[in-house]
């Protein structure tokens, strides 16, 4: 009776002890990088890159390009935010939400360009569709 007692304690023990899902922090802990935490269990952010694309006039634009492995079906909706060398906003065409569609076991890929050769950095934002 009394190892009947302790197995039941120990498997409700275990099952209280669940871990969230693994994230790749060095990713999440990015500044330019905002993720509302009911994306973060559905989707992980695994890779996050910019580079300058030269212009044909001469000049540069800010690209971003990221990707998304998704952990279950889901919803996000996405945007980049672009700012130039004081910081301030460089408002552009289209700068509201994007929506995407995750399906489990996909990974998707994005791309942001800048609206203008002024901006030097940006933040990414993902949450749940509204």
């Amino acid at each position: 009776m009394k190892t009947l007692l302790f197995a039941s304690l120990l498997v409700l023990g275990l099952a209280g002890c669940a871990t969230p899902p693994e994230t790749r922090s060095s990713l999440v802990d990015r500044p330019e990088l905002k993720v509302d935490p009911d994306i973060i269990y559905a989707a992980d952010v695994t890779e996050l890159f910019q580079a300058r694309v030269e212009q044909p006039g001469g000049g540069s634009l800010l690209q971003v390009q990221f990707a998304v492995d998704a952990r279950s079906d889901a919803d996000m909706a996405w945007k980049v935010t672009w700012f130039d060398a004081n910081g301030m906003v460089v408002k552009g065409v289209g700068e509201g939400y994007r929506k995407a569609t995750l399906l489990t076991g996909q990974t998707r890929y994005f791309t942001a360009t800048a609206p203008h050769e002024r901006v030097t950095s940006f933040q990414l934002h993902l949450r749940e569709p509204r």
